[in-house]
């Protein structure tokens, strides 16, 4: 079978699972604490620098990961 996926491929893809699935859960969670004290609009604004830190990180460490599992094969 040509659409069988190697293992480095599946690899990629649950990281890439668990990194949109750990920004999902801190965008959730940081809302709605922030939230909790303050209106949606200002919750919303104050949980853009987060979000963006978080979503940076996401991207940075699947890269790093695409690019240290090519090179260790």
């Amino acid at each position: 079978m040509d659409n069988m996926k190697s293992d480095k491929d599946k690899m990629l893809d649950l990281f890439r699972f668990w990194c949109v699935g750990t920004f999902i859960l801190i965008f959730a969670a940081v809302t709605v604490y922030i939230g909790l004290f303050v209106s949606w609009s200002q919750a919303l604004r104050l949980g853009f620098p987060i979000w963006g830190l978080t979503g940076i990180l996401c991207i940075l460490f699947y890269y790093i990961y695409k690019w240290y599992s090519n090179r260790k094969s």
